[in-house]
């Protein structure tokens, strides 16, 4: 070898030797530890998310929104330590991370609050920022005791990997059960399978109550039914007083406070299942030939159940991008965020990206799953089309009558000067009235455009809030006055069916009876009735109380004087 070619190739060896010893110096300054802490920290709040929602969300729903949080954490703590040194880039890793996994858990420090700490009134706000601060500080000072890094790497790594070992195992045999069918079997075949539409008009007041309390008249509405065909019941009590109890006891035909005869547990998750298809009366329609459409405000989660036994029957309606929207959603609602662009404090960009769930209007255009008439007539007729002889079963969740009112009487965006964009202003009587006119518009426009031969049930899953109730969850029966108890228990409800089931239409029929007596009319084979009942239990206190007795005494008093 020549000289020229030895000192090529010793200049090529310092030259890799001087680039490994730039990369280990340069790794050398990295506090990996305190990176590790950072990642993890960053990492948790998302396994804890998936967890929580393994019902509709699976890994590569949310895979980029840690993946992205993870990689801009760990990129600021190299930066920081290659430009300031490793131990600015140690504490402000550990600090950064432990500030995104508090920006989280900040409902969960609000529930705190309002369990442990409700004699001192601290609003939740401050509290949150109080553990915000308190937080950074001792992840500043930790970095400089490698005892406590040791522990708090120990704690970060706990709560990661935890609730991510949970999913798997509670999801191991995810979609191994067949998807489309129920096992039905020696199925008596009805007389007449007429299609059904079922309309919750969530949160809409029975007549009495609402002239009784808020002064707004329905009768017209009321006289408009009748004259189609409908039986309302004036006395009609709902089985739960909130949504995710009152749903799941219609379709179940079973009070849900407490385990019926199929064994299910009150919870949220148990809700979805029912609603996406998992149900005794979607399993008889199933068994029977029925095809399905769902409208609701899931942003598509329900449809995207992967046991949902009618999930190759059902059509779902879903606007904008579904689920992604409400994983956005869920997410921002975990962080001061939501709060902030619901009072619009946040760009309008942000706001939308967020999907937050009351801001449903935004440039002028629905941007929610709040359905109208038409979008479900609609898919009603694309069902029709591929299945011209087959009978549908029509959900449709109209929120128009729940607050925030973000529709006006023509069921256009609503403009109104007394606005409140809370999801519990129920005290907005301006959008109150509104939201009644806009239900009362949908509805005769559904009605109109079905068949005269269709089943129609018109239920709320409960009334308004009221009073006490305004305040939201931890109310017991005995904290809350019987007018309250009232006011949120009475549903209305309007069915129309054929002519010679029309007796067994009761004053009280909801709830629980609502597809017992349907089904009992239109198959021809007559089924025993629940008790008409109606159970107190609300959203932080699982008592279960039966209130019927006291309801329809404290009723009567009001018609009769």
């Amino acid at each position: 070898m020549t000289g020229r070619g030895v000192e090529k190739v010793a200049g090529q060896g310092l030259q890799k030797h001087d680039r490994s010893r730039i990369v280990s110096s340069l790794v050398g300054r990295l506090p990996l530890r305190s990176l590790t802490v950072a990642a993890l920290l960053t990492v948790a709040p998302f396994s804890a998310f998936l967890y929580g929602t393994r019902e509709y969300v699976d890994i590569g729903d949310i895979w980029r929104y840690p993946a992205v949080a993870t990689g801009v954490v760990v990129a600021l703590g190299i930066c920081t330590s290659v430009v300031l040194g490793r131990s600015w880039g140690a504490r402000g890793s550990v600090v950064l991370g432990w500030l995104i996994f508090a920006l989280f858990w900040y409902r969960d420090i609000c529930s705190l609050n309002e369990r442990y700490l409700s004699f001192a009134g601290l609003p939740d706000e401050l509290v949150w920022t109080v553990v915000l601060v308190g937080g950074s500080v001792i992840a500043y000072r930790i970095t400089r005791k490698p005892r406590l890094l040791k522990a708090v790497l120990l704690f970060s790594l706990t709560m990661a990997l935890l609730p991510f070992i949970q999913y798997g195992v509670a999801t191991a045999g995810k979609g191994t059960e067949p998807g489309s069918n129920f096992a039905i079997t020696n199925v008596d075949q009805w007389e007449s399978k007429p299609d059904i539409y079922y309309l919750i008009l969530d949160g809409l007041g029975r007549a009495d109550v609402l002239e009784e309390i808020y002064e707004i008249d329905v009768s017209g509405f009321i006289e408009t039914l009748g004259r189609d065909g409908f039986i309302v019941a004036d006395r009609a009590l709902s089985p739960h007083p909130m949504t995710w109890l009152s749903i799941p006891a219609v379709f179940d035909q079973e009070y849900q406070a407490f385990p019926g005869p199929r064994g299910r547990p009150a919870t949220h998750s148990q809700t979805n299942r029912i609603m996406a298809g998992d149900s005794q009366t979607h399993e008889e329609l199933a068994g029977q030939g029925y095809r399905f459409v769902i409208a609701t405000e899931s942003r598509g989660q329900l449809c995207n159940l992967d046991l949902s036994p009618i999930q190759e029957l059902a059509t779902c309606l879903v606007k904008g991008d579904s689920l992604s929207a409400a994983i956005r959603e869920r997410l921002g609602w975990l962080t001061p965020l939501y709060g902030l662009a619901n009072r619009g404090l946040l760009p309008g960009v942000v706001s939308r990206w967020l999907a937050a769930e009351d801001l449903r209007w935004t440039d002028g255009k629905n941007q929610d799953g709040t359905f109208m008439a038409d979008d479900v007539l609609r898919a009603v007729d694309s069902v029709k089309k591929e299945h011209a002889l087959v009978p549908v079963f029509v959900v449709a969740h109209m929120m128009y009558a729940h607050p925030p009112y973000t529709l006006d009487s023509n069921c256009g965006p609503s403009s109104h000067e007394t606005f409140s964009p809370s999801i519990d202003a129920w005290d907005d009587l301006v959008g109150l009235q509104m939201g009644i006119d806009c239900t009362r518009q949908q509805v005769l426009r559904l009605i109109d455009s079905v068949g005269g031969d269709a089943v129609i049930v018109l239920q709320s899953d409960h009334g308004p809030g009221y009073g006490s109730l305004l305040v939201g969850g931890g109310t017991t029966v005995e904290e809350t006055p019987i007018e309250d108890l009232w006011v949120r228990a009475s549903a209305f409800s309007a069915v129309r069916l054929p002519d010679r089931c029309r007796s067994q239409v009761s004053d009280t029929y909801a709830g629980v009876n609502t597809f017992r007596v349907v089904f009992s009319c239109i198959s021809g084979i007559p089924r025993a009735l629940k008790p008409q009942s109606s159970f107190w239990a609300w959203y932080d206190n699982r008592a279960v109380v039966d209130v019927t007795d006291r309801l329809r005494q404290y009723g009567d008093s009001v018609r009769s004087g």
